[in-house]
């Protein structure tokens, strides 16, 4: 599968993100069509949801992962897992 994270997705932010437990908003490419997705760890998303559903009675997101670790490794293995099909070339 041909997947690409964006160039600015080096260790230094590969380890921020692990450290933080949250990537938000991470345009990815998978076989040329770009998807968008916010990676949780467990314990991190459930700091978040519980403080938004405090704050606005109600957590909302779309493309939300939750994965053990926030890693480069565990964002791939998601992708991997997608039943994305390559574009039709014309």
């Amino acid at each position: 599968m041909k997947i690409t994270l964006p160039d600015w997705y080096d260790d230094l932010f590969e380890f921020e993100c692990e450290s933080k437990g949250c990537v938000l908003n991470l345009t990815v490419t998978v076989y040329g069509q770009e998807l968008q997705f916010d990676f949780y760890d467990i314990t991190r998303f459930i700091q978040t949801a519980k403080d938004e559903v405090e704050r606005s009675d109600y957590y909302n997101t779309n493309n939300l992962v939750i994965l053990d670790k926030v890693t480069r490794e565990n964002i791939i293995g998601y992708l991997n897992s997608l039943n994305v099909k390559p574009e039709a070339q014309c």
